[in-house]
C-alpha cells in the first residue's frame, strides 16, 4: 500500500480527491494530515503516519502563518528523501518565492476525472504515475539505508561513535524505525554516553542538595 500525504488548512475536497485515486489506484491511500499547527508537528506526522510522498495546499498562510511552499522547504531539511508537491488552485505564475520547481505543482484540477474525459484520465494517470515513481524511490532509498544504520548501531555498542556520527546514527534511527524498518530500541540506545553521564551526575547533585537541605 502507497501512503500518500495531504496536507491543506480547508480540506473541504480531501474526501473527493482521496475517493478518486482509491477508486482508480486500490493499492493508493491519500492520508490527511490533522491536528498540526507548526512545520515541527507536521514533520511528526510524516512519521506518525509513514507517507512516501506529500502533496500539499500552497495558500495556507492565513491559518499557519506560511504557505505550502515554504513548508516543504522544511520539510526538505529534515526529511531530505520524502518528495513533496504542491497542489494549489491559483495560477501558477502567482507562485513566486522559487521555493518549489515547476514540476513539483500540480493544479487541483488534476483530480477532476469526471465524465471520464480521456485527456483528463490520462492527466491523472500520469500524475499518479509520478507519485508511485516517488513513493519506489523513497521506498528504495530508505532500504539502502538500513545497512549504515546497523554499521552504526554496531559502533555504538561498542563505545567507539564519534559526536558527528551519534547524530547521523540518531537521524536514521528515527526515519527507519518510525517506517518499521528497523527495530524500536530502548531509550538508553538513543542519547549519547554524554548525556547519560550528565544525567547521573545530576542526580548526584539533587541528592546532595536534599541531603544540605536536611
Amino acid at each position: 500500500m502507497y501512503r500518500i500525504g495531504y496536507i491543506d488548512d480547508e480540506p473541504t475536497q480531501y474526501p473527493n480527491y482521496a475517493k478518486k485515486l482509491k477508486r482508480r489506484y486500490p493499492d493508493m491511500e491519500l492520508v490527511l494530515f490533522q491536528d498540526c499547527s507548526t512545520k515541527s508537528e507536521f514533520v511528526e506526522k510524516i512519521y506518525e503516519e509513514q507517507v512516501e510522498v506529500l502533496l500539499i495546499d500552497y495558500k495556507m498562510a492565513s491559518s499557519y502563518g506560511f504557505n505550502g511552499t515554504t513548508l516543504i522547504s522544511y520539510i526538505n531539511d529534515q526529511v531530505r528523501d520524502l518528495e513533496c508537491f504542491i497542489l494549489t488552485a491559483v495560477e501558477q505564475e502567482r507562485i513566486e518565492d522559487n521555493l518549489v520547481t515547476t514540476r513539483n505543482r500540480f493544479s487541483k484540477t488534476i483530480f477532476d476525472t469526471e465524465g471520464d474525459s480521456p485527456d483528463k484520465v490520462q492527466a491523472f494517470n500520469e500524475f499518479v504515475a509520478v507519485l508511485r515513481e516517488c513513493a519506489d524511490v523513497f521506498r528504495t532509498r530508505q532500504e539502502q539505508k538500513v545497512s549504515r544504520y546497523r554499521e552504526l548501531l554496531e559502533q555504538k555498542q561498542n563505545g567507539k561513535l564519534n559526536s558527528n556520527d551519534e547524530d547521523e546514527y540518531l537521524s536514521l534511527y528515527k526515519v527507519l524505525s518510525s517506517y518499521g524498518m528497523v527495530e524500536k530500541l530502548p531509550q538508553s540506545m538513543l542519547g549519547s554516553e554524554f548525556e547519560q553521564d550528565l544525567g547521573e551526575l545530576l542526580k548526584v547533585g539533587d541528592a546532595i542538595l536534599k541531603e544540605y537541605k536536611k
